[in-house]
């Protein structure tokens, strides 16, 4: 099946190969798919950065989700605290609430006796939904220098792709628009457009793998277009480098 290539089209694609596609700018908000965060990705835990002065949030609210245990590996570096209380095991006498955000702070070296010392640690948090179900999830903390990259990372619901914008199609459109060279692997467009992929797969919804990625959706749609039209022509070589 050929592609009928009219004057708009020809337009679009000249955008498409990076003209009007600037640069991703760092973000305040850094986005993780609850399935990645749950370890059903296959992939190592998500990183949360700590650098020294700021805290950053780790946001539960999207998925709807209260928080009903923390374990925090190494409190030395760190210290906690939540929107809402959250009550110690062992405290019979406090009442707890509905938190949904962590508060994390980078804090100097305590000594903690039979404690060892590392780079980093390890963030467990059990949450329960509306449902009565529990979830965990596992982060892992790393310590940052200068400027922050962001100050909150939120944790979105997994959610099934739109067809069309699904990896196969985008990832076509991207093989299209590469033959006809529109696109190269050598820009930051490309990269940019790897990085969408990845995250979708990784269990990203699209608008949220869209913004971290620094992608427009008009740019996604307009791949994802070429890729359903083109889904009857010979296979094309793979966009994979």
């Amino acid at each position: 099946m050929k592609i009928l290539w009219t004057p708009w089209m020809v337009i679009g694609a000249l955008a498409l190969a990076g003209i009007a596609a600037p640069s991703a700018p760092a973000q305040s908000v850094y986005s993780v798919a609850a399935s990645h965060a749950q370890g059903l990705t296959g992939r190592q835990s998500p990183v949360i950065h700590l650098w020294s002065g700021y805290g950053t949030n780790l946001s539960f609210i999207p998925t709807n989700e209260r928080i009903v245990r923390v374990w925090l590996d190494d409190p030395s570096r760190v210290a906690l605290d939540f929107d809402e209380p959250l009550c110690p095991a062992a405290a019979s006498d406090c009442v707890s609430g509905s938190p949904s955000v962590i508060h994390l702070r980078r804090i100097e070296g305590l000594t903690f006796e039979n404690l060892p010392r590392a780079s980093g640690t390890l963030l467990t948090v059990m949450t329960e939904t509306s449902g009565g179900e529990r979830r965990l999830y596992k982060f892992r903390i790393a310590f940052g220098s200068g400027t922050p990259d962001y100050h909150t990372v939120v944790v979105n619901p997994s959610s099934p792709i739109h067809p069309l914008l699904g990896p196969g199609y985008v990832r076509r459109g991207l093989q299209v628009a590469e033959a006809r060279g529109f696109i190269h692997p050598n820009q930051d467009l490309w990269n940019r457009l790897q990085t969408f992929l990845r995250l979708t797969q990784d269990g990203l919804t699209v608008p949220a793998a869209a913004e971290q990625a620094g992608v427009s959706s008009e740019l996604l749609i307009r791949l994802a277009e070429w890729g359903a039209s083109a889904r009857d022509d010979p296979p094309l070589r793979s966009t994979a480098r």
